[in-house]
Formats: C-alpha cells, sequence, structure tokens
C-alpha cells in the first residue's frame, strides 16, 4: 500500500516535469514507464495483501476449526456426564423405592401382629370376664336357692308352729296338716296349714295365706315367690300351677285326691295326697 503511494507520487512528479516544458514524447514515455511501474507495484501490494488476508482468514478457520472441536468435545463429554447423571439417578430411585417397598411391608407386617396380640387380648380378657361373670352368676344363684330354701324352711316351722297352736286352740280348718303334690311334676306341691299356705311351683318355693268355708269353698290368698329360673318347660308348668292355686273358688277331697274349681264349677287342677312332713 506505501510502495502504490509512493508510486503515485512519482507520477504526479513526471506529469509536472512534462508540463514544465520537457518534451511531450518523452514525458510520455516517462509517464507509461512510471505507470507500468505503479502497476507492478499496485500488483504486488495486492497480491501481498491477498496473502495476508488469505493467511489471516486461513489462521481463522484454523481457529474456528479448533473452538468447534474443543466445543464438540465439551458438548460429547457433558452428553456423558448428563447421561451418568441420569443412570445414578435412576438406580438412586429404584434403591429408594425397593426401600420404601420393603418399609411399607414391614410396616403391614408389624401391624398384622399387633393386630393378632390385640385380637387376642381381647378375646382372653371377655373369656376372662365371661368366666367371672358366669362365676358370680351361679354364686349369686346358689346363694338365693340357700336363702329361699332357709326361707321355706323357716316358713314350714313357723306354720307348723301355729298349725300346732290352732290345732290346740280348735281353730284348723279341714285343709290343715295336709300336703299335696302335682301329677304333672316330680317336685310341685301344696301344703296346707292353719292359715297358711306354702309349697314349690317346681322351680321357685311360694308362701302365702288362705281361708276356707261351708261347703268346700276356698279363698287362696296372694303367694309370694321366689324369682329362681329353670327350663323353660318346668317353668310352665309352675306358673300353671300356681294360677290354679290363686284361681280356686272351691276344693273337694275324695280318697286321696283333692280337687280344685273355679267360680264356675269347673276344674282347675286335681292333686294327690303326700305324706305329712
Amino acid at each position: 500500500m506505501k510502495k502504490a503511494l509512493i508510486s503515485s507520487v512519482s507520477v504526479l512528479a513526471l506529469l509536472a516535469l512534462a508540463a514544465c516544458g520537457e518534451d511531450e514524447e518523452a514525458a510520455r514515455a516517462s509517464a507509461e514507464t512510471a505507470v507500468e511501474q505503479a502497476a507492478n507495484e499496485t500488483r504486488e501490494a495486492a497480491e501481498a495483501t491477498g496473502e495476508a488476508v488469505a493467511e489471516t482468514a486461513q489462521n481463522a478457520a484454523d481457529a474456528a476449526s479448533e473452538a468447534a472441536q474443543s466445543a464438540s468435545e465439551t458438548a460429547s463429554r457433558l452428553a456423558d456426564d448428563a447421561t451418568q447423571a441420569a443412570e445414578d439417578a435412576a438406580d438412586t430411585a429404584e434403591q429408594m423405592a425397593d426401600d420404601a417397598g420393603e418399609a411399607v411391608q414391614q410396616a403391614a407386617e408389624d401391624a398384622g401382629a399387633m393386630a393378632g396380640e390385640a385380637g387376642d387380648a381381647l378375646r382372653d380378657a371377655a373369656g376372662n370376664l365371661a368366666d367371672a361373670a358366669n362365676e358370680t352368676a351361679e354364686g349369686a344363684g346358689q346363694m338365693l336357692e340357700n336363702a329361699a330354701e332357709g326361707a321355706g324352711e323357716a316358713l314350714e316351722g313357723i306354720a307348723d308352729t301355729a298349725q300346732n297352736a290352732l290345732a290346740a286352740a280348735g281353730l284348723a280348718g279341714p285343709l290343715a296338716g295336709t300336703r299335696w303334690v302335682s301329677p304333672d311334676s316330680d317336685t310341685a306341691f301344696v301344703a296346707f296349714d292353719a292359715g297358711t299356705v306354702s309349697g314349690n311351683g317346681g322351680c321357685n318355693t311360694f308362701t302365702g295365706s288362705y281361708e276356707t268355708g261351708e261347703d268346700g269353698a276356698l279363698t287362696v290368698g296372694p303367694l309370694a315367690s321366689t324369682r329362681k329360673a329353670c327350663e323353660a318347660e318346668i317353668m310352665t308348668a309352675e306358673t300353671a300351677f300356681l294360677a290354679a292355686l290363686g284361681s280356686a273358688s272351691a276344693y273337694s277331697v275324695e280318697g286321696d285326691t283333692m280337687t280344685l274349681n273355679d267360680a264356675s264349677g269347673s276344674q282347675l287342677i286335681a292333686l294327690s295326697r303326700a305324706a305329712q312332713n
């Protein structure tokens, strides 16, 4: 570039000389020579500039290629790292899932075992309570039975005493001192003393009062009874037995059989004479 400027200055100088009076032909030859020299110099400068530009472009291309290669290697390495990280994350997630599944399974097994133990404990407690309740009920039933028997015996003693006193005074009725059993039960009976009646309906003992009148009239007062529970068949027979006694309005005795009738004369029950106590 510098050489081209020098050549341009030389051409201008030659033209100036020609203008000052030199021979026109010589000036033209000199100008042509100068122009050719300037062209050669310009061509050389252009070639040098082209070579510099080409070299610069090559250097830039080489640098770009190296940069691209480095970027490709970096991207490949990053991709490999990302792939490895993803694989590690997947392995970790799988391991965590396995651990969670085992924990849930263990928790379920522990809960099942605890539920089974609780159920066993509840069953044992319920069984113990049932046994205790049965024992208590049996004990209470036995106590009531003993008390009823004791009360019955006491009442019989009182009745015997009253009967004896009334008999001594001549006040005992025609049924006093008699005992009658039901043909439908092995344990049901009724005993008449002086003004009192007592017995067993088949399950429970009872006591009350009665009065006799002319022509076989009979009135049995309210009867008090114990409250034991027996089999259904026995309880049904006892209810009928006590109802017949309470509904009786008249009686008749023929040999060892006493018949109780209601107010209309219908037979309620027939009893058999038993030996006196």
